[in-house]
């Protein structure tokens, strides 16, 4: 009787790890296997880490532009841009969030004497809407050589339909004041 106590135990004991192993293993895959997480993160980083010196040079440093026809261009920016950025966004988003929020962040920062850094990304995709995820990114800021903060900022990103893994739209929402901060 005491052998059969030990044998159940021992079966009862093999499949709770084996069930635990199957859950952690199952919950851990869902988190890695979605490369669109892995996009959104990316650009995140890239975004809230710096400022980029050479991303700052090409933008405000007038030996990079030209004028053709009137219309000002910066050939060298356009070329960084796509070598950086041109990976995870279809070609016509990556210039309308350029324009739009892609500067931004990483130019006020620069021009107040702020550094950024990336911490950590919180991202959900829609349950109605398969190319739909939703993000809340931790970034620290540090104004010359200060004490480091925390701020969250939230965002949308919309996947296209068309082109695998590329971001056919980004935009931030709600940044807790996070623009006004960079001016100050």
């Amino acid at each position: 009787m005491y052998q059969r106590k030990n044998k159940t135990l021992i079966v009862f004991l093999t499949l709770i790890i084996l069930i635990s192993g199957f859950l952690i293993s199952g919950c851990s895959q869902d988190e890695t296997e979605d490369p669109n997480k892995t996009v959104i993160q990316k650009v995140l980083e890239l975004q809230f880490t710096g400022p980029d010196e050479k991303f700052m040079d090409l933008l405000w440093n007038p030996k990079y532009k030209t004028v053709n026809n009137g219309i000002g261009e910066n050939l060298e920016l356009s070329k960084y841009l796509e070598k950086v950025y041109g990976g995870y966004f279809t070609e016509s988003e990556l210039d309308s969030f350029m324009m739009a929020f892609g500067t931004s962040y990483q130019s006020v920062a620069d021009f107040n004497g702020y550094k950024l850094s990336f911490k950590e990304v919180s991202i959900d995709r829609s349950e109605k809407i398969p190319n739909r995820y939703t993000f809340i990114a931790k970034v620290g800021y540090q104004k010359n050589g200060g004490e480091e903060k925390t701020i969250n900022v939230e965002g949308e990103v919309l996947f296209s339909t068309k082109e695998e893994g590329k971001i056919g739209r980004f935009s931030y929402g709600n940044d807790n004041g996070f623009s006004y901060i960079l001016t100050q």
